[in-house]
């Protein structure tokens, strides 16, 4: 061993002998390659050439961050699509048969909602008006907003994530609540929206008295909250109509068994679960419309390339140092100790570009947390892509992995 070695370092030059050679003739049990050896070399490899070592961190940390973001994406999106149905607190949905969205809801009677009531298991039902509508600026700009009528003191949480004081807000002369994250877009003048501010919807005048915190959707188009009667007006509806009646079950009766009973006679309409209504209206907006397969195809373009730049890099750090691999073999290192090598480079590799990669997405996220583009990062996700970070650079160094098994220890002694 003690030849080779010497020949190793007299091929490869003092550099070699100094980064790996040396500390290898340390260990206290050479022949063993120890894990403390596995890792220095490894590591010693990865920062030999830090100019390649910073452009693969750059590269990987791009192809986490991209995907961690586009991840998130879809996950803000799922949540904002279905948002007005989970958080509302119901049981049970009534809407116009064939209602594919919470969003795209058609009127039905009034008279579902006494329906509703006299249905066995029922503890209380409302009815509540989600439509579209025109808001129109005092400087003559107009947007669209999802008007969402409320009965008085009603027993819904809508809205959500808001402070004490929404009913007064809402039962002042009308009154209307919109979320704060549109306070510049359904500004005017460059000014953002206040309260006492004035606006007209639908040709009938708004006042804003309040604004909610956290209550997107998922079209960018925001929810504004007022009263039921007032909905009527602002969305061209009349007396005696809304777009649900949604029903709280008593705690000792069967969602199911209501629902059943309310289908078998109530005409016209359909009777869904709060779950049910809530995977359909997802379903619609990230499958219908195709958005949700493309944020997917995106993260896994992200994979790919990550892949890619793993595979490359791990891939040439080992063909520039194939000689100091067979120098390795010739002083006794096995196969299963050389594959170690090359794979703990990679996961070297991977874990410092996933701690670049994983932090801009955070920042990220939070920085947009504030805006209609949300990016929701929680700490599963963080987990997962720690896993999807560390098997893949797992799979980009088998092809090197290869490369060294393949090599004969006897290469070190040509010329």
């Amino acid at each position: 061993m003690s030849q080779a070695s010497n020949f190793g370092i007299q091929h490869h030059g003092d550099e070699w002998a100094a980064l790996v050679v040396k500390p290898l003739k340390q260990q206290a049990r050479p022949k063993c390659w120890t894990w403390n050896a596995v890792i220095s070399i490894a590591r010693r490899n990865l920062f030999h050439n830090k100019l390649r070592l910073a452009a693969s961190v750059v590269g990987i940390a791009f192809s986490v961050l991209l995907v961690t973001c586009f991840a998130g994406l879809y996950l803000a999106c799922a949540r904002h699509t279905s948002g007005l149905i989970d958080n509302a607190g119901a049981d049970l949905w009534v809407m116009s048969r064939g209602t594919q969205s919470v969003d795209l809801g058609e009127p039905i009677s009034i008279r579902r909602l006494y329906q509703a009531l006299a249905a066995p298991g029922t503890a209380w039902a409302e009815p509540l008006i989600v439509q579209f509508s025109r808001w129109r600026m005092p400087d003559g700009r107009r947007e669209v907003a999802t008007i969402v009528g409320l009965v008085p003191g009603t027993r819904l949480n809508l809205p959500w994530g808001t402070s004490a004081g929404i009913e007064a807000a809402i039962r002042q002369p009308n009154g209307v609540i919109i979320d704060e994250r549109e306070r510049l877009r359904f500004g005017s003048a460059g000014r953002k929206l206040a309260v006492g501010d004035e606006a007209e919807i639908l040709d009938s005048r708004a006042s804003v008295t309040g604004f909610s915190k956290g209550v997107g959707s998922f079209t960018t188009i925001p929810y504004v909250f007022t009263s039921h009667r007032r909905a009527e007006r602002f969305t061209l509806g009349s007396a005696g109509r809304t777009t649900f009646v949604v029903i709280k079950c008593l705690p000792n009766h069967s969602v199911e068994s209501v629902r059943q009973w309310l289908e078998g006679r109530l005409p016209n309409v359909d009777v869904l679960t709060t779950q049910r209504f809530a995977d359909m209206t997802r379903r619609y907006w990230l499958y219908g419309t195709g958005v949700g397969a493309c944020i997917i195809f995106t993260a896994a373009l992200g994979v790919i390339v990550g892949f890619i730049m793993v595979s490359q890099t791990i891939y040439s750090s080992t063909m520039s140092k194939l000689a100091e691999y067979g120098t390795l073999k010739a002083m006794g290192m096995s196969n299963i100790a050389l594959s170690r090598i090359v794979l703990m480079q990679a996961l070297l590799l991977g874990l410092l570009s996933y701690g670049v990669g994983i932090g801009l997405a955070v920042a990220l996220a939070r920085y947009t947390a504030s805006s209609n583009l949300n990016i929701d990062t929680p700490i599963w996700l963080v987990a997962v892509m720690l896993l999807v970070t560390l098997a893949t650079c797992t799979a980009a160094s088998v092809t090197s992995v290869l490369r060294v098994f393949r090599l004969p220890p006897a290469s070190v002694f040509r010329s």
